[in-house]
């Protein structure tokens, strides 16, 4: 299992907030992460 640059979920978190969403990471049960991503539903 190998290391990242530690930059993933920010960029994530920046085209989630260009689009008007949002998004967030907790700890899964179990190890890991959850990130979810939401974003606004389209007009």
């Amino acid at each position: 299992h190998g290391e990242g640059t530690g930059l993933g979920l920010a960029i994530v978190a920046a085209v989630a907030g260009a689009h008007g969403g949002t998004a967030a990471c907790t700890a899964a049960p179990g190890g890991g992460a959850l990130v979810t991503v939401t974003l606004p539903a389209a007009r």
